[in-house]
């Protein structure tokens, strides 16, 4: 009995050293700086790219309407040409363009939810394929059915374009672009938002 008291007592020991000595998370607070990616893009990345890009982008817009209502915008997915697997970013990226646009007071985003329902609706789209009239017209009308009466389109695209300069460091530009079309005119306005990162081996 003592035997066996005695070996449960060192299972307990070890399993809870084991576990001190394991990972470790703590709650970053609002005055910690974002980590920056050691070997790709990152939280300081793409929070830099995307909050100067966004806000230019409906400026350019604005400046080209008439009135005071609401715009919704639809925000489709991103288009990821960076050659890098962004993962979890892929959704952060979407609601970080959807805050800013609903910072602003003359814009509003269509919900993912909507728009997702409606490129299935549709036929089934492809975000390249809302360039072509018939198409773009058949998402519209879905979407109006639900009661979002659409002002534009916004595109977005990440691409990076990478330097070796010997000696085990690597300078990545990464560049975010964004196209905004305006449903009615048909009009492009685009915006592009760059960040350069240097890694070290």
């Amino acid at each position: 009995m003592k035997k066996f008291s005695f070996l449960g007592l060192m299972g307990l020991v070890l399993l809870l050293s084991s576990c001190a000595s394991g990972r470790r998370g703590k709650i970053m607070s609002s005055s910690d700086q974002d980590y920056v990616g050691n070997t790709s893009a990152g939280a300081a990345t793409f929070d830099r790219l995307i909050s100067g890009a966004v806000e230019r982008l409906l400026k350019l817009h604005n400046a080209a309407k008439t009135g005071n209502a609401k715009l919704k915008v639809v925000v489709l997915p991103l288009e990821n040409r960076s050659g890098e697997e962004i993962g979890d970013w892929q959704e952060q990226i979407y609601e970080l363009i959807d805050t800013s646009i609903n910072r602003s007071d003359r814009y509003e985003m269509v919900s993912g939810r909507f728009v997702s329902a409606a490129m299935r609706e549709a036929g089934r789209l492809r975000p390249d394929d809302l360039f072509i009239p018939s198409k773009r017209r058949a998402f519209l009308r879905v979407l109006e059915s639900q009661g979002n009466v659409v002002a534009a389109l916004l595109f977005p695209k990440l691409t990076r374009g990478t330097t070796n300069a010997g000696q085990g460091v690597t300078q990545r530009n990464y560049m975010l672009n964004l196209e905004l079309v305006d449903v009615k005119s048909g009009k492009s306005y685009k915006v592009a938002e760059r960040l350069r990162k240097e890694y070290h081996r």
